[in-house]
């Protein structure tokens, strides 16, 4: 074998078996305030131990009311990914945190609910708490009168 091959099957070799700072998923469950047997399941994505992403935010059994024609009921709906960036806490402006954002026009993978959410993440990727705003229909939300619901979910 020639030396520059072995050389770098070694190194193949070695980095086959390194220990290597990879993506890792962690899933939080919880609940949405103001709605009894709601499920919140936030997948967060953990880069070199830092949270990097929230791959999935399902919502599950919220109830909501409608100002129209469309009966009460209840609703589930799932968001795809949302980048999380270190920056001022939106509920406490004089801590800094970990943030995500839905954006303005997001809506769920159905694209049948509107949706806006505003989150915190801890730096283990262990809770996350925020607000969860979702619009359908005619005139139907799931909120408590404020136009959001309070979310919190942990490992």
């Amino acid at each position: 074998m020639k030396p520059k091959t072995f050389v770098l099957l070694l190194g193949l070799v070695f980095l086959a078996f390194a220990p290597g700072a990879g993506a890792e998923v962690r899933t939080l469950k919880g609940t949405v305030t103001g709605n009894p047997g709601s499920v919140l399941i936030v997948k967060v994505q953990r880069l070199g131990g830092h949270p990097f992403r929230v791959t999935s935010f399902e919502f599950k059994r919220l109830s909501f009311s409608c100002s129209g024609e469309t009966p009460s009921g209840r609703i589930s709906g799932k968001v795809g990914k949302m980048k999380i960036e270190s920056g001022s806490n939106p509920f406490d402006p004089a801590k800094r945190t970990n943030v995500y954002f839905s954006g303005r026009n997001q809506l769920t993978v159905d694209r049948n609910i509107a949706v806006f959410i505003t989150g915190i993440v801890d730096r283990k990727a262990i809770r996350t708490s925020g607000n969860l705003g979702i619009s359908f229909g005619d005139g139907c939300s799931a909120d408590t009168g404020t136009g959001f619901s309070k979310f919190r979910a942990k490992r």
